[in-house]
């Protein structure tokens, strides 16, 4: 149900989609209560301290379409990668990044 969510699917359509699985609807008050709970989980790991060493950190971005309020907007999300030295890769951390703007790259430095 979290991922129909985020994902941009209306909570009447959870409602909707919860019936049609499990032949019972599933209330917009639990949608976001589960919502609220997620959001910690994930507040909580982006706040957390970084430990430990890494051989390399890389980051990568990628640009995906974003629904909310009925509008759709082009976003970039972030994400950082630590590899330790046995090759273990980790997400450090995942941020939205900068809009896209009508110059591209060269246009990002004017504020």
């Amino acid at each position: 149900m979290v991922q129909m969510y985020l994902a941009g699917v209306s909570v009447r359509r959870v409602e909707d989609i919860t019936e049609a699985l499990w032949g019972q609807r599933v209330s917009p008050s639990t949608v976001s209560e589960l919502n609220q709970k997620i959001y910690a989980t994930i507040e909580a790991w982006r706040q957390r301290p970084i430990e430990g060493e890494y051989a390399y950190v890389y980051l990568d971005g990628i640009w995906l379409k974003r629904s909310w309020g009925g509008e759709v907007r082009n976003i970039a999300i972030l994400v950082a990668i630590g590899v330790r030295s046995d090759g273990y890769r980790e997400i450090l951390g995942v941020a939205e990044g900068m809009k896209r703007r009508p110059g591209g790259l060269a246009d990002s430095s004017a504020t």
